[in-house]
């Protein structure tokens, strides 16, 4: 799917189409079923309403492409602005604030705003999760948890099925960790060869089912990011066997996606934990996920469906 893949790339980094999308009558709707709004008190909104309906929330600030270095203070100012709105909601002990590493680590390292927007966040009590990026950042990202986390910052990390390491390192990070699938042949912008990645959809779908088995027998604190029913079924019948109370593990998944889904999962008494991007690069963000797995695209696109 290279070709697809590009398709969106291109359209990701085209921050004019989403605010074209924003100006429309049906696209505001559309934003606002999708993404949070490009300002933090719009996302707070959407995170308060999500925390009416028993959801627990993600928030991530969308950055999209280099930044410079006025632009990067602008950004931790919106997280540390979110942070501090989400405890005077008395959202802060059910939220995160989600950071990429291609923010952090790609080019110019921001280790000492994130420190420092760690410190703000545990005050809060609002978690932070650190996400996983292209191959070329994998071991630069883990070193980065694992030193935050030997400071004294309770941060969590993102995994992907995808790569073949990843099932030992679900077996000994512990702490908060979300798992993801990752993308098929898809190692991003100088991607590095060296990490061995599973080739087929298929085998992903059984390495994410075996990642989940080494977290759930592990302390670690588990979040399954999917919208797959079968996967989340699969998962159900695992935490069952291993005898792991709800409530010790959470489903994550978009915001506006399977919202049928949620609901049934939050009735049944799981921890649903729901993303939401926020800010100008809302839509390159959300694009960009589909140009990682563009066979998810059917998907994708059926899970907005009103009770998916």
């Amino acid at each position: 799917m290279p070709l697809v893949r590009n398709i969106f790339e291109q359209i990701a980094k085209n921050e004019a189409i989403g605010s074209f999308i924003a100006g429309t009558p049906i696209g505001r709707e559309f934003v606002h079923r999708v993404a949070g709004g490009e300002q933090v008190e719009d996302v707070i909104e959407a995170a308060q309403l999500l925390a009416d309906a028993g959801r627990l929330i993600s928030l991530e600030r969308a950055v999209s492409g280099e930044l410079a270095e006025a632009e990067s203070a602008l950004v931790f100012a919106d997280y540390a602005m979110a942070v501090s709105a989400l405890a005077s909601a008395s959202l802060a002990r059910i939220s995160e604030v989600a950071l990429l590493p291609e923010f952090l680590l790609g080019g110019r390292p921001r280790i000492g705003p994130l420190k420092d927007l760690c410190a703000q966040a545990q005050i809060s009590q609002v978690s932070v999760m650190i996400g996983m990026g292209p191959d070329d950042l994998v071991d630069a990202t883990l070193e980065l948890v694992t030193g935050l986390r030997a400071e004294g910052f309770e941060v969590g990390i993102t995994l992907q099925a995808v790569l073949r390491r990843t099932e030992g390192d679900c077996e000994t990070i512990g702490g908060r960790v979300r798992l993801v699938k990752g993308a098929p042949n898809y190692r991003g912008p100088g991607g590095d060869e060296s990490l061995e990645r599973f080739g087929q959809a298929i085998e992903v779908d059984k390495s994410y089912i075996r990642c989940a088995k080494a977290l759930l027998r592990t302390t670690a604190e588990p979040g399954f990011a999917t919208h797959d029913p079968r996967l989340i079924e699969i998962i159900q019948t695992l935490t069952a066997r291993l005898h792991r109370e709800k409530g010790s593990y959470e489903f994550a998944m978009y915001y506006g996606r399977s919202t049928g889904l949620q609901q049934r999962l939050t009735d049944a008494g799981e921890a649903v934990r729901v993303y939401i991007p926020f800010g100008p690069g809302w839509f390159g963000r959300l694009v960009g996920g589909l140009a990682e797995r563009p066979t998810g695209l059917v998907p994708a696109i059926r899970s907005l469906l009103p009770g998916a």
